[in-house]
C-alpha cells in the first residue's frame, strides 16, 4: 500500500488541524496520507499545527462578519502551521461559540447562516488556492451547517473533480428539531446535503446503523470509517475491581446528558441505601457547568461532580475506573440526538478494555452499536438504570467479562491497519484506481 502513489485530496471542513486541539478524527484518519499530497480549506480563527498536513486556507469567521459590513474587506488567506496560538480572534471566537453553546439558542444558528451567506467568503484568493494546488479528490466531511455546504458545492464545481463525503452523524431528517427555528435551520441544511451525497464519488460512515439510513435515503453504497485503534503489542489485562466500585463519566453535559446523569446518581445511591452500606461511587468529570438543580442531585452521597480537568488526567481516571459510564438523553427531542452519531470516547473506551455503562435509547446509534457487539451493559430506561447498577454490584465480575468483551470488539471492528486500508482503497477507487 505504502509504494502507491496517493491522489492529492483537497479536505473542506471547519476546524483547524492541530495537535494540542480537541477537533482530532479528520487529522487522525489522515495520518495516513503523504502531507505534501493534501490541502485543506477550514473556516476557524484558529491557526494549524501538524505533520499531518501542510497547506492551508483560512476563511475565518470574524473575517466574515467584517465583510457583511465592509464588502471591500479581503477574506481568506493562506496560514501555515504555528506551534502556538495566542490572539484575540481565536479568543473571541471560541467566547463566542462558549456562549452558544451554553445558551443552547435555535436562533443563533439561524443568524449564523445569514451572516454566511451574505459574507464575501467566495474571493479570488480561495479560487487560486484550490486552483493552484490542483486536487484529484475532493474530501467533504458533512456538517450539520449550511454555509459549510455551500462552501464545499463552490469548490467541487470549481475544480470538476470526484468527491468523497464523510457523514458522521444525522446532519438530514428532522428528528431532532425541536421548534421552528431548528426546522427551518434544518431545511436549509437539507438542500445542501442532498445534492452532495447524491453526488459523490464515495461515501464513508461511522457506525453500521448510519450506513443503513445513509444508503437508504441517498443510494449509496457507504463504507465504514471510525476513529483507528494500533494493537500493536496490546493484549486485554484482567483486573480486580475496587471497593467500593468506582464509575466514572468524562465528556460534556450537553442535549439531555446532565439529566441522564442525575438518574445514575439517584440510581447509585439508591442501591448504596438498599445494600445498607457504599458499594459503588460516581465521579463525573466535565467541562459542562450543570444548573443547580441537577448539581445538587448529581453532586450527593456517594456521586460527586469534579469539574474540568486536562485531557492527559481524563485518560488516567479512565484507565483507573471499574466502569465507565457512556450516557444520552432518554427524553424529548434530545434523545434523538445521536440518533446516527458515533462518539470518539467509545473507541477510547473499548480500546482500553473497560466496562462501560451505557445509556440511551435502543433505536441510536451507540447504544445499537453496543448491542450488536455484546459490548457493554446497556440501561434503556430510568428503572433499568438501577437494575444494571445492582446487578454489577452484586455480580463484580461482569466488570472483567465485559471489559474483555468491549476490548475484543475493538480489535474486530477498529484496529488500524484494516482501517487504513479500507480509507486508502476508497479514495483509489473514486479516481479510477490509479492516478496519471
Amino acid at each position: 500500500m505504502n509504494k502507491i502513489r496517493l491522489p492529492k485530496v483537497l479536505v473542506v471542513g471547519i476546524n483547524a488541524w492541530r495537535e494540542d486541539g480537541t477537533a482530532h478524527t479528520l487529522m487522525d484518519i489522515f495520518r495516513c496520507w503523504d502531507p505534501d499530497r493534501l490541502a485543506l480549506v477550514y473556516t476557524r480563527a484558529d491557526l494549524p499545527d501538524t505533520d499531518v498536513c501542510k497547506r492551508y486556507f483560512q476563511i475565518s469567521e470574524n473575517q466574515i462578519i467584517g465583510s457583511v459590513l465592509k464588502p471591500w474587506e479581503k477574506v481568506g488567506r493562506v496560514v501555515e502551521n504555528t506551534p502556538i496560538v495566542k490572539q484575540s480572534e481565536v479568543e473571541a471566537e471560541h467566547a463566542r461559540y462558549t456562549q452558544a453553546h451554553k445558551q443552547s439558542s435555535s436562533l443563533l444558528p439561524l443568524l449564523r447562516e445569514i451572516v454566511w451567506k451574505f459574507g464575501h467568503w467566495k474571493s479570488p484568493a480561495l479560487k487560486k488556492f484550490v486552483l493552484d494546488f490542483n486536487p484529484d479528490i475532493i474530501f467533504i466531511p458533512i456538517y450539520p451547517v449550511a454555509y459549510m455546504g455551500r462552501i464545499q458545492r463552490y469548490i467541487t464545481k470549481l475544480t470538476k473533480k470526484p468527491t468523497v463525503c464523510y457523514l458522521a452523524d444525522d446532519n438530514y431528517s428532522y428528528d431532532s428539531c425541536r421548534n421552528l427555528f431548528s426546522y427551518i435551520h434544518r431545511f436549509w441544511l437539507r438542500h445542501q446535503v442532498e445534492p452532495i451525497a447524491r453526488n459523490c464519488r464515495e461515501m464513508f460512515v461511522i457506525v453500521e446503523k448510519e450506513k443503513e439510513d445513509t444508503d437508504r435515503r441517498f443510494g449509496t453504497d457507504s463504507r465504514i470509517l471510525t476513529k483507528s485503534i494500533d494493537f500493536t503489542g496490546k493484549t486485554y489485562i484482567h483486573r480486580q475491581p475496587a471497593k467500593p466500585l468506582k464509575f466514572i463519566y468524562t465528556g460534556s453535559m450537553i442535549i439531555g446528558r446532565d439529566s441522564t446523569l442525575a438518574l445514575v446518581s439517584d440510581a447509585i445511591n439508591e442501591v448504596n441505601r438498599q445494600k445498607g452500606e457504599v458499594k459503588a461511587e460516581m465521579y463525573i468529570y466535565s467541562q459542562t457547568e450543570p444548573c443547580d438543580g441537577i448539581l445538587r442531585r448529581i453532586n450527593t452521597g456517594a456521586s460527586h461532580f469534579c469539574g474540568r480537568i486536562g485531557r492527559d488526567e481524563v485518560l488516567k481516571l479512565q484507565k483507573e475506573a471499574d466502569v465507565v459510564i457512556f450516557a444520552e438523553a432518554l427524553e424529548g427531542k434530545e434523545a434523538n440526538v445521536a440518533k446516527l452519531s458515533f462518539s470518539t470516547k467509545i473507541t477510547d473506551y473499548i480500546s482500553n478494555g473497560k466496562c462501560v455503562l451505557a445509556i440511551g435509547k435502543d433505536y441510536i446509534a451507540p447504544i445499537d452499536y453496543f448491542q450488536r457487539n455484546d459490548a457493554a451493559i446497556i440501561a434503556h430506561s430510568p428503572n433499568e438504570i438501577v437494575e444494571q447498577i445492582s446487578r454489577i454490584v452484586d455480580n463484580p465480575g461482569l466488570i472483567d467479562e465485559y471489559g474483555e468483551k468491549a476490548f475484543n470488539c475493538a480489535v474486530r471492528n477498529h484496529e488500524k491497519g484494516m482501517m487504513t486500508r479500507r480509507f486508502i482503497e476508497t479514495m483509489l477507487h473514486a479516481v479510477g484506481g490509479k492516478i496519471e
